[in-house]
């Protein structure tokens, strides 16, 4: 019986010891699993990082972006004036220029500057008249995307102008929409 014990357990000994020298390094299989991960995670974290900028770049302008460029535009356009038509934040077209930058590409708004402002020697001056045929927030209007520009073309009409179509490119610029030109006819 003391044979058969010390047999047993000789047989279990060797079994476990082949078991152990064909068993791989575990430390160095989790790290080989381990660096993978890390390596595809990171991938994946990458191209999540890559479609998520290439949305932001090509995502169209919104209606709330389109309605806050607009009426920043004619907030501007129609300044505050005193008693003699006389501008009283600003004192020469460029100074009124440099406020539309954020908003408005300078192209595109000169000629509203250069129609509605006259410049004197003691400050800038509103021309009194009315304002420009110009979008309405309320009304449907068509939207077209190319490249990094949005054409938004609307049409309308008021006692004023009759009927008139207005047509106002936005561009994104350092990832700031802006509007890059004005049309109306």
């Amino acid at each position: 019986m003391k044979k058969i014990t010390t047999m047993i357990t000789f047989v279990v000994l060797f079994a476990f010891a082949i078991i152990t020298i064909n068993q791989p390094d575990t430390e160095q299989m989790y790290a080989k699993q381990n660096h993978e991960y890390v390596h595809k995670s990171a991938g994946l974290k990458q191209v999540q990082v890559d479609n998520i900028k290439q949305a932001a770049e090509t995502k169209d302008i919104t209606h709330e972006e389109i309605v806050k460029l607009t009426d920043t535009f004619m907030d501007l356009l129609v300044q505050e004036i005193d008693d003699h038509y006389k501008v009283v934040r600003f004192d020469t077209k460029e100074e009124l220029l440099n406020a539309f930058e954020p908003y408005v590409v300078k192209d595109a708004v000169k000629p509203y500057i250069d129609y509605y402002y006259e410049e004197k020697e003691d400050g800038l001056y509103i021309v009194p008249t009315e304002t420009p045929p110009w979008f309405e927030k309320d009304e449907d209007y068509e939207k077209e995307s190319k490249d990094n520009k949005v054409i938004i073309t609307q049409s309308n009409e008021n006692e004023l102008y009759g009927p008139y179509t207005i047509e106002i490119v936005f561009e994104k610029i350092d990832g700031t929409w802006k509007i890059a030109n004005i049309s109306h006819e």
